[in-house]
């Protein structure tokens, strides 16, 4: 998945979280991005899990969705391969 810092996303289901949310990867790793939570997304109960980390989840690759402004999905860019010399 070609996700990447300061891409919106969205997360509509994951084991630690019951609600849909939508956030901003902050730092990508492997098989993970951390995403900071836009406020208000969450239930109360839901945020009580993640206010000691500065509303930030770290969430697999699989989870996310990369959606625009007005939270619509839209397709990954194709990732340019560079040529071998």
């Amino acid at each position: 998945m070609a996700l990447h810092e300061d891409n919106r996303v969205f997360c509509e289901k994951t084991e630690l979280f019951s609600d849909a949310f939508y956030g901003t990867i902050t730092k990508t790793y492997e098989h993970s991005a951390l995403v900071k939570v836009e406020p208000d997304q969450l239930s109360k109960k839901e945020t009580d899990k993640i206010d000691s980390f500065g509303d930030l989840v770290v969430i697999r690759y699989s989870e996310l969705q990369l959606v625009d402004a007005a939270g619509k999905p839209i397709e990954e860019p194709a990732e340019e391969l560079e040529a071998a010399e």
